[in-house]
């Protein structure tokens, strides 16, 4: 009787936690997901709030493949979007953690595209950085009245799974390249300014930015 009680439990307390999580995604952040229409910008998540700071530094988990393309993925890429062209904070790219989801999605300006379209990539990694490093400005819509001056690769290679769940590979250069490290590094639980460091760069703080 006491075997089959404690079994009862575990069966529940497994039921329970299947529960909290639907794939990728906890019940709490599908709720975050859908609480407004795909049209309208997330809270972001900045440095001057502790809770919001801890997130922002929690590694992202991997999207699951067979969730890419699924109702509330795809609701959650177009709030990213809503959210990095929200002209009250306008960017130039974004990644879920700063939106409040620890989950392994950025979007991006593609300023080497014709029209520089802003897409959406899943679980994206830096395969291979480029000798050549390039300073410049950086500024984050997470780390509100400051900019930071830095250097980045300025080729590298990445792959990412694509909008149909298929890995893709592709080198990117120039500025466009300083955005996939920088958002790839939010996925990381790295913020831009952890690269100001042995006297190279430096962060200033801006009255109105």
């Amino acid at each position: 009787m006491k075997k089959s009680f404690t079994w009862q439990l575990m069966v529940m307390l497994m039921c329970f936690l299947a529960s909290c999580r639907s794939g990728s995604l906890s019940r709490a952040e599908v709720d975050m997901i859908m609480s407004g229409e795909a049209h309208v910008p997330m809270r972001l998540y900045t440095i001057n709030q502790k809770s919001d700071s801890l997130l922002l530094r929690t590694p992202a988990r991997d999207v699951k493949k067979k969730d890419i393309g699924s109702e509330t993925i795809e609701h959650l890429s177009k709030r990213m979007l809503a959210t990095m062209h929200d002209t009250l904070n306008t960017g130039v790219g974004i990644a879920a953690p700063q939106v409040g989801i620890s989950l392994s999605i950025i979007c991006v300006q593609r300023f080497d595209k014709p029209g520089e379209p802003s897409e959406v990539y899943y679980n994206p990694k830096i395969i291979e950085y480029g000798d050549s490093i390039n300073s410049g400005q950086e500024g984050c819509l997470s780390i509100p009245n400051y900019r930071g001056t830095l250097g980045r690769s300025h080729n590298i290679e990445i792959s990412y799974l694509d909008a149909l769940g298929k890995l893709q590979t592709e080198n990117i250069n120039d500025f466009t390249a300083i955005i996939f490290q920088h958002e790839i590094d939010h996925l990381k639980g790295v913020l831009y300014y952890d690269h100001i460091t042995g006297g190279f760069g430096s962060l200033v703080y801006i009255e109105e930015y």
